[in-house]
């Protein structure tokens, strides 16, 4: 062993790392849980790779030796306003991929001229699983709602990692510390946690809001006001009742109000790229923000938002069409009837038209 972990740790820490942890790079002993989540169909689909490949370093260097865990804090609870959408915390700041890209890079170029190793970073970008490294790095340990979560700054921390052929000496792994509290299991909406450490990605509203397509019925509701996320697991964590300063690189200024639902449902695709591209909420694109403006809106019954929802109507892109006919059914009620008949009679696309009969459906049933 080198010792070099302290210098490591100060350097990581002083271009502005808040958490910096060190773990071996064997294979993880988890392809059983990955291949039971699998086979439950617990899994989100957004993976990358196969069991093999989440579980081996070496599949992506193979000289590594140690991985260096590190994490950006971005928490604070900030609600949204009244009539206004919600953006998880992950969502508001600058693009964390692009943050932690260049400063795991200023940490590469360290190890490389320092202590010539050979190193490579890592963020959202391959398939080893980040959260187990964080947990064997002692970045925090594993909570029953699935999020690494550190005694002092709780689960609001963007992960990275950096595999190099040093040979550093590992930090100690945390011990699980949720105790008997469940009050992420409790508060989750749509019961995504199935057990305790066990989450079902599938029905998890942070996977709702990002899938392609038409949102399933039942989770339409659930959605409230949700554009980007749902943060409703960690605000309900006792660990993430702490008041630290968000990390000042995922400040920035963008000339829009992102939680609007007004300018989400009018933007177009260049006030898009201004405002949501330049954050970690904008890559799934503009139509799927769109569409969950919409759910929003009918959740909310916005009756203020109903022109712009009826103009949706029209839009080149079937789900958006889709989801303002549901929308509007919520917001207008009896007198959507008339606008929903006609959009009917010209909609081309059978989801779409199924969409529309359901929503007629749904007013005169009276719901």
């Amino acid at each position: 062993m080198i010792c070099v972990k302290d210098e490591i740790r100060e350097y990581a820490l002083s271009i502005g790392f808040d958490v910096v942890g060190f773990t071996g790079a064997d294979v993880f002993d988890i392809a059983d849980v990955l291949k039971e989540r699998g086979e439950k169909g617990y899994l989100s689909g957004l993976e990358k790779g196969g069991i093999e490949e989440r579980i081996d370093p070496r599949k992506v260097l193979p000289e590594a030796r140690s991985i260096i865990s590190v994490g950006i804090y971005y928490g604070g609870t900030k609600r949204s306003e009244k009539n206004k959408g919600m953006i998880s915390q992950s969502g508001r700041g600058r693009d964390y991929h692009l943050i932690l890209d260049k400063m795991m890079g200023e940490l590469v170029d360290y190890l490389k001229c320092e202590y010539n190793a050979e190193a490579v970073c890592l963020a959202d970008n391959d398939p080893l699983v980040d959260r187990e490294i964080a947990r064997r790095a002692g970045v925090g340990f594993f909570g029953k709602n699935c999020s690494i979560i550190n005694p002092f700054m709780g689960s609001w921390i963007f992960l990275g990692e950096i595999l190099t052929d040093l040979d550093i000496l590992p930090d100690v792994p945390l011990m699980h510390a949720c105790g008997d509290c469940d009050r992420c299991i409790k508060a989750c909406p749509t019961g995504a946690i199935a057990a305790p450490y066990v989450l079902n990605a599938k029905r998890c509203l942070s996977y709702v809001t990002v899938m392609k397509g038409f949102v399933p019925s039942e989770f339409r509701e659930r959605l409230q006001n949700r554009i980007y996320g749902c943060d409703t697991c960690q605000e309900a964590c006792p660990y993430n009742r702490v008041d630290l300063p968000v990390n000042s690189c995922l400040a920035q200024d963008i000339p829009y109000d992102m939680e609007d639902i007004g300018f989400i449902l009018s933007m177009d695709s260049k006030q898009f790229k201004e405002s949501f591209k330049n954050t970690s909420a904008g890559w799934r694109g503009r139509t799927v923000i769109q569409r969950n403006g919409l759910i929003a809106a009918g959740n909310m019954r916005l009756k203020g938002q109903a022109e712009n929802i009826i103009r949706l109507l029209s839009d080149e892109r079937p789900v958006i069409r889709g989801t303002a006919a549901w929308a509007i059914s919520r917001i207008m009620g009896k007198e959507a009837l008339g606008i929903l008949y006609e959009a009917s009679k010209i909609e081309k696309d059978s989801e779409v038209r199924r969409e529309i009969e359901e929503a007629i459906s749904w007013i005169k049933k009276g719901q």
